[in-house]
């Protein structure tokens, strides 16, 4: 997940147009429906919105967020429809009674993203279920070593810190709710999750609730369903309850996910290895030009035909050229992975440190 800026935008007009029939916006028609319900007593109903499935919202979001999914970073424009998401569910909120949804926020553009289907909706996933803030690795067979089906997946999920209670009326201040899960629009990230990127093990690109003491190991909570709790259990772990509660909800961790992501890292591990090596040779043939170089001048101070070495001495400047291209060619490409538009550029940027670390240490 990444940090994004939300530009003011036009989109909030097409999602307050007035229909040609009644001369309403949705948000009054929503008002209507909600009013004659309460006057009613009537069980809550479902308001059925459609202004935010207008092209020009998915247009804008998926520029916003580079065609990618706003919770995980994969890419949905060649492979699935893109479902535009709202952060705080316009139906009735899981798990709290008698709460109809945050209706008057549905047509709302600060409340909507774009989400991939397994971040946003419902699903059972092969997901890493390690005792209490263990490290978790893959097999040899690219499986959790520890795992359980879990459902994930945001739905109509919206947890706040023990305790509190969701904003039900439209004059609410819902800016003052303690939130328990990210949005890339609202929140860094970056303060809430942590990737764990070790370069002397085989990598795995799990992401983490990120430790409140910078110093000390991540680690998972035991996946369960009461998501306040996943939040507690890393408020005593000392690790961001934000970050834990985000990371079960969207499904962050659902093993098809960590074994794109797991690629990626192990690319990245080969574009490096093949920079490395490419730049040695580049070494080589530096002392090779400079051997070469000696033996011409002291050619020409003799007055011996230097035709010969002339030509292997320009062979081999060339390969010194065309190899420091090739090793910028590569380096560029690590860092091209790490800019926001490419997917998964989270972890890419973890790896980068990582290896900017050993290089150090080294």
């Amino acid at each position: 997940m990444r940090k994004a800026d939300r530009p003011k935008s036009d989109v909030q007009n097409v999602l307050n147009a007035v229909y040609n029939s009644d001369g309403q916006t949705e948000l009054e028609r929503a008002k209507a429906h909600y009013k004659a319900l309460i006057d009613v007593g009537g069980e809550i109903k479902t308001y059925e919105f459609s202004r935010y499935k207008r092209s020009e919202v998915k247009t804008e979001l998926e520029k916003i967020f580079h065609g990618k999914c706003a919770y995980c970073e994969s890419p949905f424009s060649a492979t699935q429809p893109v479902d535009v998401e709202h952060y705080r569910p316009k139906g009735p909120v899981e798990g709290v009674v008698g709460h109809p949804g945050y209706w008057w926020l549905a047509a709302d553009w600060l409340n909507l993203l774009p989400a991939c289907i397994d971040c946003n909706r419902r699903r059972a996933q092969i997901t890493p279920n390690p005792p209490n803030w263990r490290l978790v690795t893959l097999t040899e067979h690219f499986k959790f070593d520890r795992n359980k089906s879990l459902l994930t997946g945001k739905q109509s999920a919206f947890p706040l810190a023990p305790g509190a209670a969701h904003v039900a009326v439209q004059e609410g201040a819902v800016d003052d709710e303690p939130r328990l899960l990210l949005d890339p629009t609202r929140d860094d990230p970056d303060d809430h999750l942590v990737f764990h990127v070790d370069r002397s093990k085989p990598l795995i690109s799990l992401v983490y609730p990120k430790p409140l003491d910078e110093s000390a190991m991540p680690g998972l909570p035991t996946a369960i369903r009461d998501l306040v709790d996943v939040g507690t259990q890393a408020d005593r772990a000392n690790a961001s309850p934000i970050g834990a509660v985000s990371i079960q909800v969207y499904g962050l961790n659902r093993l098809g996910l960590v074994q794109a992501r797991t690629r990626l890292l192990r690319d990245l591990d080969y574009l490096a290895h093949t920079s490395t090596e490419l730049d040695l040779l580049r070494t080589e043939f530096r002392t090779r030009v400079e051997r070469r170089e000696a033996e011409r001048d002291a050619a020409v101070v003799a007055g011996d035909d230097v035709t010969a070495l002339e030509l292997d001495l320009d062979l081999d400047q060339r390969a010194v050229a065309k190899l420091g291209e090739l090793v910028a060619s590569l380096r560029a490409k690590i860092i091209e992975k790490t800019d926001e538009k490419y997917p998964y550029s989270a972890v890419a940027k973890a790896w980068v440190r990582a290896y900017l670390d050993d290089q150090v240490i080294g």
